[in-house]
């Protein structure tokens, strides 16, 4: 028995070996290529769904154009190298900083320094400066300048001992943390504690005593506001003011001469250490994010090579929280709220109870009420909360103001402002900006209908050019007189004219500004026995009476559509659906009105439904046929080419395209506009750029390298120069058709309503007529390169915090004066031709799906004929049906919601009818874009699919062949291996050696 177990053995070792042999190649190759099947396919499902993300991050298109005509160039570059444009964006980029910074003080004639002086750079951020915001409007500013080089570039000896202390491995730790969101960067500020620093490091600071340069930056970006509950991000921390009290000492003590602060922050940082200068600076100045090549400018500020001339575009205070609307800053749940009554996104609100009290217009208007002992203004002492007033800046040298003249022109409806501008200085030439506030009269009609007046309000500005220590330049601002009327909520519905004398001023700032009006009304210092700070310059104020009220004139925009309320349902006191009230603040009662806290607003019956993702019932509709599709009128878009938008022969177009042509270029639409082959229409590509092309979604290195990467946009607002801002709007073309960007996502033309918003880095000032006229600028120069121009966020993106449904209530008077004036100027004069909608919602509504904002404002009021966009659809409510309906004509979608729901209204007249009006606006947009390049009268368009998914899709092919040939293979092989002599012999001999076992047992 025991020579038969070993026979076994041996004769088992043999079989298997064989049948390995014969097996096992094709078992292996089944059990890889299944495993890998199993991986690819869902991979390929993913990706396939996803393809316009992996296209923005790995490259690829998803057409090619036949028969390309090279010599269809529509919009071609202004420069004759990749090279020549870089170096020009460069060149701009800088000029913006040196126009937008804003010196704020210079005790002494501190400023500038003297050439080749010693300079020691204090904190942590002078090694880490704050080039730009972070998240979605992410610039790639990695070959800028460092302060240090731009210092030495300017001629000042730079401390190496300290800078090198900065940015080595015994500091790291307190770097600012990256990340593309400000949630990651603002939770501290990451100074460097004052015991780490070693006696090297402070002994090194007595060589290089000529000043101390101190950095103060901070961070914003998409996806959360700056830190403002639990402390103040915006305020100097702990660390911060112990290394200012010990450079303070060592100005004491002689060791440094001079301390100048440089703010690097698009939010207004709080300057109460400026207020009783507690660390003895001696100048400061505010710069803003520097984009590229901006803090080579500041360098030359410094050293006296340039004079600043920018004006803040923000109010800096001594107590960020002091507005009336940080009150109402932080997000409230609804009373009655319980999951699945409303979808969890639709839970919180945020009231705009300041009404049009944003900025200067609350602390300029208080302070004139103070001033006259009207409006129950309290002991208001403006001093106490503003440190320098919105359109504050200072220069080298001073200017005087003289022989102001106003002449009003019927023909264009504009006041035309003259003044003579006269440098007084001796050394300095240098640039002044001229500012133009307006005062309405505050009537007691106002008072009954709730109608809200500013004490001042930015109407007109211009730029000097470079005045010699001497020279005189006489400028003229032309101010439309629409842009004094009052939109009357509660009473006409439209804009009105009050009967009442009316004021233009030119103000150094909006300060200025308020005290030559009050000088005009004849208060003085004296006799309001020191409420007025400051006695004004009456010849600097023309005054014009109305003799009557006007509801008419301005009661139709400028394109000739009636202008009416549209907004009523994101006021809570205009809200059909509940009996809620609320008390906006008033310059009648300011005491009275003033927001002590978030007002409670509980649910209803109609809220509720209101709220509901999907707002769309065919019922609301009357029926309608639905459009022809499928048609073959073998017309092109290019024959489309000089037609005007409503030209019948678009009807002809339009019935070419198929329904699924009509999802897809709706629907799907992340960072692409799709093509169209039936009517042979490129797609384009789309890409962020606030602060010029971003980084973060470019897929090409080279790409993102020839892009200038701007200042902040409020650096850019700061100029108050108009020309500038062309030629900023100039390069951003330039750069997108040298990228093949044919739309894009920018700029942002929300406000500034707190300084803690997230975002405020790509958004121009708390003031919507400044950042309206300089996007109308900026805009239309993108446009002029054929550069789709779909300006965020519309509307109300004024914060981060739950901005993905947040419900925002606002009276339109607000409304129209403030958030929306922004996005009015660019459209009806710089022929801006879109808007990406906000995630946010007006009162119920979301932005997207709001009807009277979407189509009654923007289109038939402003004229705009261009796309509309949403933000990234990351959420339900962000809808298909309710968007078309609205005024949406494409979905910026990384996710399938809209091309999954479009389908399901197939059979809807109402919903096709829409689809196809979307589609001609984007048809339009694409017609009038450098999308068009290279398509010429024979030019076709071929769809083709990503180079990375069609190699999937082979892999995937090829290993679900191999599986099913390798699994015929191993069952065939295995058939074939029971045949053989091996197998039924040592079958045999295993059935005969088990038998005997049992028998022994």
């Amino acid at each position: 028995m025991e020579e038969k177990k070993k026979e076994m053995k041996t004769r088992k070792k043999a079989y298997n070996k064989a049948r390995r042999k014969a097996i096992r190649p094709w078992k292996g190759l089944t059990i890889l290529s299944a495993v890998l099947s199993v991986i690819l396919i869902p991979a390929l499902i993913v990706l396939s769904i996803f393809d316009n993300t992996v296209a923005a991050f790995v490259g690829g298109t998803f057409w090619e154009l036949q028969n390309e005509d090279k010599n269809a160039v529509y919009y071609e570059s202004d420069f004759n190298s990749v090279e020549e444009m870089n170096e020009y964006g460069l060149e701009i980029c800088k000029q913006v900083e040196a126009e937008g910074a804003a010196l704020l003080m210079n005790e002494n004639n501190a400023l500038p320094l003297d050439k080749g002086a010693k300079l020691s750079c204090f904190s942590n951020s002078s090694t880490n400066l704050v080039y730009g915001g972070t998240g979605s409007g992410n610039i790639d500013a990695s070959k800028a300048d460092n302060l240090k080089t731009a210092l030495e570039k300017s001629g000042f000896e730079v401390n190496e001992t300290l800078w090198n202390f900065y940015a080595g491995e015994e500091t790291e730790e307190y770097a600012r943390a990256q990340g593309g969101m400000v949630s990651l960067a603002s939770a501290s500020v990451s100074e460097v504690p004052w015991d780490v620093y070693t006696e090297e490091v402070k002994d090194s600071v007595a060589s290089y005593e000529d000043a101390a340069v101190v950095v103060l930056s901070r961070v914003g970006g998409e996806g959360a506001d700056l830190e403002f509950k639990e402390k103040n991000y915006l305020a100097l921390d702990e660390n911060e003011k112990e290394m200012m009290e010990n450079v303070a000492a060592m100005k004491a003590d002689g060791t440094i001469s001079k301390i100048v602060v440089l703010i690097n922050s698009a939010n207004a940082l709080q300057v109460d250490f400026l207020k009783e200068n507690v660390y003895d600076v001696d100048a400061c100045m505010w710069i803003g994010d520097v984009g590229i090549s901006g803090i080579n400018a500041v360098a030359e500020i410094l050293s006296g090579e340039v004079n600043p001339s920018g004006s803040l575009v923000d109010t800096y205070l001594y107590d960020n929280y002091s507005s009336p609307a940080m009150v109402n800053y932080e997000p409230v749940t609804y009373e009655g709220y319980e999951e699945g009554v409303i979808p969890e996104n639709a839970s919180t609100y945020m009231i705009y109870q300041e009404g049009i009290y944003v900025g200067y217009k609350y602390y300029e208007t208080r302070y004139e009420d103070y001033v006259m002992g009207t409006g129950n203004a309290g002991e208001y002492t403006y001093h106490e909360d503003v440190a320098y007033p919105f359109g504050y800046g200072m220069s080298y040298t001073d200017f005087a103001y003289s022989d102001m003249k106003v002449q009003y022109n019927a023909s264009s409806d504009q006041f035309e402002v003259s003044v003579k501008v006269t440098n007084t200085g001796d050394t300095y030439a240098g640039k002044e900006t001229i500012q133009v506030y307006s005062q309405s009269p505050y009537t007691q009609y106002d008072i009954e209908n709730g109608v809200e007046k500013a004490a001042v309000s930015l109407c007109g500005f211009a730029k000097t050019d470079s005045i010699a220590p001497g020279e005189s330049q006489t400028v003229t601002v032309y101010v439309d007189k629409r842009d004094l009327a009052s939109y009357d909520t509660y009473g006409a519905g439209t804009y009105i004219l009050d009967a009442g004398d009316y004021y233009l001023t030119i103000g150094t700032d909006a300060h200025d500004a308020v005290n030559n009006t009050l000088a005009a009304k004849g208060y003085t210092t004296e006799n309001t026995k020191g409420r007025m700070d400051k006695d004004g310059d009456a010849s600097l104020v023309y005054k014009w009476n109305q003799p009557e009220f006007d509801a008419e004139t301005y009661s139709v925009s400028a394109n000739g559509t009636k202008i009416e309320n549209q907004l009523s349902n994101a006021d809570i006191n205009l809200y059909e659906g509940t009996e809620q009230e609320i008390t906006y603040l008033s310059r009648n009662d300011w005491e009275g009105t003033f927001p002590a806290e978030s007002l409670k607003l509980e649910l209803t019956e109609q809220m509720t439904e209101d709220l509901q993702d999907v707002q769309y019932d065919p019922a609301d509709y009357e029926e309608m046929e639905m459009p022809t599709m499928g048609a073959d009128n073998g017309l092109k878009l290019y024959d489309m080419m000089g037609l005007d938008f409503d030209d019948e022969k678009w009807e002809d177009l339009l019935d070419q395209l198929t329904f699924d042509e009509m999802v897809t270029l709706i629907g799907d639409a992340f960072h692409w506009t799709m093509p169209v082959k039936s009517v042979e229409a490129p797609g384009t590509r789309d890409e962020n750029g606030p602060q010029g092309l971003t980084a973060s979604l470019i897929a090409s290195d080279k790409t993102q390298m020839d892009a200038t990467a701007f200042t902040s946009e409020d650096v850019m607002a700061a100029t108050f120069n108009v020309e500038l801002m062309t030629e900023v709007g100039k390069i951003i073309g330039n750069n997108c058709i040298h990228a093949g960007v044919s739309c894009l996502y920018g700029p942002g033309n929300n406000i500034h309503r707190t300084p803690f918003g997230g975002r405020n880095f790509e958004y121009y000032s708390e003031d919507g007529f400044l950042s309206g006229k300089m996007s109308a600028y900026e805009t239309g120069a993108i446009q002029d390169k054929g550069i789709n121009v779909v300006m965020k966020h519309y509307a109300l993106n004024d914060s981060e915090q739950d901005r993905i449904g947040l419900g925002v209530w606002v009276n339109e008077q607000a409304a129209r004066e403030i958030y929306l004036k922004a996005f009015q100027a660019p459209v009806e004069e710089g022929g801006a031709n879109g808007v990406m909608t906000a995630y946010t919602r007006w009162g119920c509504i979301w932005s997207g799906g709001h009807r009277g904002l979407m189509t009654n404002i923007l289109r038939d009021e402003w004229g705009c004929t261009g796309k509309n966009i949403t933000d990234n659809v990351l959420t339900t409510y962000v809808n298909g049906v309710d968007g078309l309906m609205a005024g949406v004509t494409i979905f910026d979608a990384m996710l399938p919601y809209v091309t999954d729901q479009l389908p399901e209204y197939e059979e809807d007249p109402v919903i096709v009818n829409a689809m196809r009006t979307a589609c001609h606006y984007n048809l339009y947009a694409t017609l009038h874009s450098a999308g068009m390049n290279g398509v010429g009268e024979n030019t076709t368009i071929k769809t083709v699919d990503l180079t990375v998914l069609v190699i999937l899709r082979i892999a995937v092919a090829i290993f679900a062949i191999l599986f099913v040939l390798s699994l015929v293979m191993w069952i065939l092989r295995k058939r074939k291996f029971k045949q053989t002599e091996i197998y039924t012999s040592y079958k045999e001999f295993k059935k005969a050696y088990k038998s005997e076992r049992q028998k022994e047992s």
